[in-house]
């Protein structure tokens, strides 16, 4: 399987590294995610949506004059109450535009103050807002979460139909995520919910889902009866962008049954609409929907001119998305044409494209580390603030008091006597301060001891055992010196040892390594095959010993070069390799393959061990944490590796994917640039 076929990617959010190391790591893993889910050059399906802040009878488009009316409305809102309709709405028009940053930073916000007002209602909308920007973003463990969240909210508004959104959005993100039994089940949900709520709008929406997911599974009648059903439904409600979309989809769906005709049928009509409503965005990708049939059918020099079409509106869009897909439309069109050069120029302004939509991410990704730090520092201002005033407040009472008993002093002395005990009460709450100050130091100091133990007992936890195996080799050898087969045998066992101390050891300083940003790299030009090859060769006595087949697959044609450090490369495949020897069972077969797809080379740790779920990714990569299977107890590791394995390579501009389900095993996938030839002068 390629990279690109892969059904199952997962995204860098939920998987935390320490410091800002970490957070890079999850742009650029849920990038990868994004690009390669992207629409392709046959279109993706239009998955159903959901618009929280308009009458079903109506659409306002996603236009300026919209967004303008939006802004204006969250202005002049009255009260708070209002003032988070208002702002939901906006949140929703820049979902639809694209504006992910900003939408994301004002429904978290618009959140906060929900909870604050104490309206579940419009929790729950900013808590869905949020969670099909995750989905729109490809970061599918956060939609998943954020969607959940909203679940436990939304049963107490006794809401059918709201609840059947939640479902849909449950639906569509495990559906990309690649889970489709359990997305099956969120949809059929739903279905009953809407019906039981008697909601044709949202009944139209989850039918249109459905369509697409046996579009997906290859069941055209299923999927073209859904999607006529979704129409019949939304012409008979007048939601002409609804309309449009279920015409899209049955286009998409009469193109893949081989129907060009029927399908550029569907696609012209659902374009006479969205031209009207000023939905730029939809036209473009419409014209390149129309391009693709076309070309399918050797109509090329039509084909371009949609192109054409397509590009002068998207290139005044902002998204790198909708040029990355007319780029590729482009590219295969001149291919068709045998105008190759013409297509390699596009293939590179589709590179530039996705580059661009990593950028992109990068700089959405860093506005919430800024959001997050800016928050932070303003909680401590106030905090520091408050902590001024207190103290000047008492200095003012101090001096006050002070002056006081000076002036009755002077006067009386049982007036002195009764200011010394004043005073003496003024001292008191000073040292009571004090002692207050100095407990929260005392405890600031305990957790910083409490966090070195933790880490005491992790080192000594996981070296404790090889240490063992090491003394115990030791006293065999002592034992068995005249036997000259049992010492090799034992000092084999000794190396193996030591090696696995000295990759404990590795683990804990490359971890402190990466969080302090000094890990250093010597990149060269790296036979991938032969690197990993030698790690098989490595590992398989201890393969052997658990009964285990460690097996290299040998790639079918030479691949090329790569990039990279080959100590740190061999360090992956290590930790990748043992992994896999840890959790796979007695018996198991573990299989080493190799591939090479657009620009990349890769290699594929594979194990029949028992899988993970959704549960486990959520947590695959959050160190110090273990896996949930029964089988993660044996064996010894500083549970460093899969963290330590995925930064290193996105060092290396690499990147670690994972496939697996439960009970099917899993696969471990190393992706590295191809080596760029020198230049020649």
């Amino acid at each position: 399987m390629s990279p690109v076929e892969s059904p199952l990617r997962i995204t860098g959010r939920e998987f935390r590294l320490g410091g800002v190391a970490g957070w890079v790591a999850g742009i650029s893993l849920a990038l990868t995610l994004w690009v390669q889910t992207a629409p392709g050059l046959r279109g993706s399906p239009i998955d159903g949506e959901s618009n929280v802040t308009q009458p079903i009878d109506t659409d306002p488009g996603e236009g300026d004059e919209a967004y303008a009316q939006a802004e204006h409305a969250l202005a002049t809102a009255t009260d708070e109450r209002t003032k988070l309709q208002a702002m939901a709405a906006l949140v929703n028009l820049q979902r639809r535009r694209g504006d992910y940053t900003t939408g994301l930073a004002m429904a978290r916000e618009g959140l906060e103050q929900a909870r604050t007002l104490g309206d579940k209602r419009l929790e729950v909308e900013f808590l869905y807002l949020m969670g099909r920007m995750h989905w729109n973003l490809a970061d599918y463990p956060r939609s998943i979460e954020t969607h959940l969240e909203e679940l436990k909210l939304v049963p107490a508004l006794g809401d059918d139909a709201l609840l059947a959104r939640t479902h849909v959005a449950l639906g569509l993100t495990y559906e990309r995520f690649g889970n489709r039994d359990d997305a099956r089940t969120h949809f059929d949900i739903a279905l009953r919910l809407a019906q039981t709520a008697g909601d044709q709008r949202q009944l139209a929406s989850i039918l249109n889902s459905l369509g697409n997911y046996f579009l997906a599974e290859q069941d055209f009648p299923r999927a073209r009866e859904l999607h006529r059903q979704a129409l019949s439904i939304r012409e008979a409600l007048g939601q002409r962008r609804a309309i449009a979309d279920s015409l899209t989809n049955l286009g998409l769906v009469a193109d893949a049954q081989g129907d060009s005709a029927q399908a550029l049928v569907y696609l012209e009509q659902a374009l006479a609409i969205y031209q009207p409503l000023k939905l730029r965005r939809y036209i473009a990708n419409t014209h390149r929907r129309l391009a693709t049939v076309m070309r399918g059918t050797s109509r090329t020099a039509e084909a371009l001119t949609h192109l054409d079409q397509a590009y002068e509106i998207a290139v005044n869009l902002g998204s790198a998305e909708v040029l990355g897909a007319i780029y590729q439309e482009y590219a295969a069109t001149h291919e068709a044409r045998g105008q190759f050069a013409d297509a390699l120029a596009y293939e590179r302004k589709l590179t530039a494209s996705n580059e661009e939509m990593r950028g992109d991410q990068d700089r959405q990704r860093m506005s919430e580390l800024r959001a997050h730090y800016n928050a932070e520092q303003r909680e401590l201002e106030i905090a520091l603030l408050r902590r001024d005033q207190d103290l000047k407040a008492g200095e003012i009472d101090r001096r006050r008091l002070q002056n006081l008993v000076l002036v009755i002093g002077l006067a009386l002395g049982l007036v002195l006597f009764g200011a010394v005990l004043l005073l003496h009460r003024v001292r008191m709450r000073a040292q009571r301060r004090m002692q207050a100050t100095t407990e929260h130091a005392r405890e600031k100091a305990e957790t910083a001891e409490r966090l070195k133990s933790r880490l005491l007992m992790m080192a000594s936890h996981d070296l404790k055992v090889p240490l063992a195996a090491l003394n115990a080799t030791a006293e065999l050898v002592g034992r068995s010196s005249s036997d000259a087969p049992i010492v090799q045998r034992l000092a084999d066992i000794m190396r193996a040892d030591t090696a696995r101390l000295r990759s404990l050891v590795r683990d804990f300083l490359d971890a402190a390594a990466i969080e302090e940003g000094n890990l250093q790299l010597h990149t060269s030009e790296i036979n991938l095959a032969a690197l990993a090859q030698a790690a098989v060769d490595t590992l398989q006595p201890v393969a052997s010993a658990k009964g285990q087949a460690l097996v290299f697959l040998k790639p079918a044609n030479e691949l090329p070069l790569i990039e990279a450090d080959a100590d740190r490369l061999r360090q992956v495949f290590d930790n990748l390799l043992g992994n896999a020897i840890k959790f796979t069972p007695a018996g198991g077969r573990i299989e080493v393959a190799f591939g090479e797809a657009g620009g990349w080379a890769f290699a594929e740790v594979r194990d029949n061990g028992p899988g993970l779920g959704p549960a486990e990714f959520a947590k695959i990569f959050a160190p110090p944490a273990r896996l949930t299977p029964d089988t993660s107890k044996q064996g010894d590791s500083s549970g460093l590796g899969l963290v330590i394995a995925r930064e290193l390579l996105t060092l290396q501009g690499g990147r670690l994917e994972v496939q697996s389900h439960p009970g099917s095993g899993a696969v471990f996938r190393v992706l590295l640039p191809v080596a760029q030839p020198a230049a020649t002068v």
